[in-house]
């Protein structure tokens, strides 16, 4: 990967509606202008109001996040696809671009103190394999 080249990472879960939501936020966040992040799922759902709450709180952004299908991303290309739940892993379907697979497995949050732990898990991960990449 060229050093101009931001790492393209693509987050998938089930619904889109809160792991991968965080998962995306966060990487972009934490990667800066060396990685871009997007997220989508097999089945997309409604984002709920306290996951908006929260992505506006960190990103500053004050704009509603909503689900992508991950057929809308089958053309794109990726550097790194990461599902994080199990019953994303088994319903993703073969993906061009699916090359470098990582499979994390994290809890639905439903509430703000699983929102906070799930926040701290996910950044913890990427921060390692942010510097492991060079990244941070």
């Amino acid at each position: 990967m060229p050093d101009n080249k931001p790492l393209e990472l693509l987050f998938v879960c089930r619904h889109n509606s809160v792991r991968s939501q965080i998962a995306e936020i966060l990487a972009n966040k934490l990667g800066g202008n060396k990685v871009q992040a997007i997220s989508a799922g097999p089945e997309p759902m409604e984002v709920p109001g306290y996951i908006n709450h929260w992505a506006q709180q960190v990103s500053g952004e004050d704009k509603a996040l909503t689900s992508r299908s991950l057929d809308s991303q089958s053309d794109r290309h990726f550097d790194m696809i990461i599902t994080l739940c199990d019953k994303s892993h088994s319903a993703l379907p073969e993906l061009p671009s699916d090359q470098t697979h990582i499979r994390w497995d994290f809890h639905h949050a439903d509430s703000l103190d699983e929102l906070k732990h799930l926040e701290i898990e996910i950044a913890e991960r990427l921060r390692l394999m942010f510097m492991t990449k060079g990244i941070i």
